[in-house]
């Protein structure tokens, strides 16, 4: 790919690396914000300027505020943990460095990229929530109401939910409401309806039945016999019940979480779905149980997979993260076939990182037969609760066929000269 502005989109890749291109101003000069001479010192001021410039109003830097303390709060998050890649922005492309050097910072951006990708390919980015200690919740939560302009009252919502302060997040629902940002008026009045503050309550079974919420990316869900969860045109995936809540596994590497409410609703936990109420809307009045599908982690027995030639080596030593991250490699130069050997291994081990990597292959190339791989797979388990099974009857195979068909159509009429699209894998 061409970098024409590699300062800009190695700026792009690291949002947290310091911002030099204008030079930087001392922070004194900004005792008081006014865009005009402290808009960069937004992206590198320390906590207390930002809490400063925030009690002055300064709606960026109290969303700033939430997300330094936030950073912070990761840091010292001692949990098991896939760490966030902190990849700092070198003097070379630091405009105001004497080591400033465009070509140099050019291969840095392409360095950076090449290793973002290769930890996804991994899957070694943190997914953890993270928690912020009371006393900073309180602060951001008075700032909030004093000043409940734009998102900020929403990001602080969000913060409260995550650390189970439900009231406290309700509150900063109405403020953020009041001060104009009508998604924070979208989640407010359905939990300000249910009469009383809302108390998530661990979930005893995986529900059965029609669940709608107002608004969201996920408006519906149609639980059904086994555990099979709907979510309109086709798409399935298998609901769980897992430490008091009911988890969905989604294609972001997740999963979607609800809790039961009283009345019998329930309310999104997890990032996407947060904050949203789920009011039962019909369907199956009764439903079999959920089918507990054997499924085993991806091992993470290949450390340094993405170096030249470490994946092969690790596959063809049978560790299965390397099959796996050969696989995604194989991908990236459209060897659909030769991933999908990769994948179709680790899918017979258990992971269901492979069964999906494996339709995501079929997806993208009419030489690779997934849907046949994975019936073979699961008729293989006698219990008939192998991962394969589960992926086998969750993917939508009709949407990938038609999938398939429009874009051989658009291959077809395309312009002799101009190359034939490819589709993108997922991830």
């Amino acid at each position: 790919m061409s970098l024409k502005t590699p300062v800009r989109l190695l700026r792009a890749l690291l949002p947290f690396a310091l911002l030099a291109a204008t030079g930087s101003l001392a922070a004194q000069d900004c005792a008081v914000y006014d865009d005009a001479t402290c808009g960069n010192q937004l992206y590198t001021a320390e906590a207390p300027q930002l809490q400063r410039w925030c009690e002055q109003g300064t709606m960026a830097a109290c969303s700033g505020l939430l997300r330094e303390w936030t950073s912070e709060a990761r840091s010292a998050d001692t949990r098991p943990q896939n760490d966030d890649p902190v990849l700092q922005e070198p003097a070379v492309c630091k405009e105001a460095d004497p080591a400033f050097d465009e070509q140099a910072c050019e291969e840095a951006a392409k360095a950076a990229l090449s290793k973002a990708m290769g930890m996804a390919l991994v899957g070694i980015f943190d997914q953890r929530q993270i928690v912020l200690p009371a006393a900073r919740r309180q602060t951001l939560q008075q700032l909030c109401l004093a000043h409940p302009e734009g998102e900020f009252c929403r990001e602080v919502a969000q913060a409260q939910w995550t650390a189970g302060s439900y009231d406290t997040a309700l509150a900063a629902l109405k403020a953020g409401c009041a001060g104009g940002d009508e998604s924070a008026c979208e989640l407010h009045a359905p939990l300000q309806s249910l009469g009383t503050a809302p108390r998530p309550l661990p979930a005893t079974a995986v529900p059965c039945g029609e669940y709608s919420s107002e608004g969201g990316m996920l408006d519906t869900l149609e639980f059904g016999d086994g555990g099979l969860a709907g979510f309109g045109l086709g798409d399935h995936a298998r609901a769980r019940l897992e430490d008091g809540a009911i988890r969905i596994r989604h294609d972001k590497g997740g999963d979607f979480v609800f809790k039961a409410l009283a009345g019998g609703h329930l309310v999104g936990m997890d990032d996407w779905t947060q904050m949203r109420v789920y009011r039962r809307v019909g369907g199956a009045a009764q439903c079999s149980p959920a089918v507990v599908f054997k499924a085993v982690p991806l091992p993470q027995d290949c450390p340094g997979a993405t170096a030249e030639g470490a994946a092969e080596a690790c596959c063809a030593a049978g560790r299965l993260q390397g099959c796996n991250v050969l696989g995604n490699q194989l991908a990236l130069d459209e060897k659909w076939p030769q991933a999908a050997t990769h994948y179709q291994t680790v899918c017979r081990a258990g992971v269901r990182e492979g069964c999906e990597n494996l339709v995501s292959a079929q997806d993208s190339s009419a030489e690779v037969d997934a849907r046949a791989a994975l019936e073979h797979l699961c008729k293989a388990d006698a219990s008939g609760t192998a991962v394969a099974c589960d992926v086998l009857a969750t993917t939508n195979w009709d949407m990938i066929a038609m999938g398939r068909m429009l874009q051989e159509a658009a291959d077809d009429v395309a312009e002799p000269e101009a190359p034939a699209r490819t589709r993108n894998h997922k991830r």
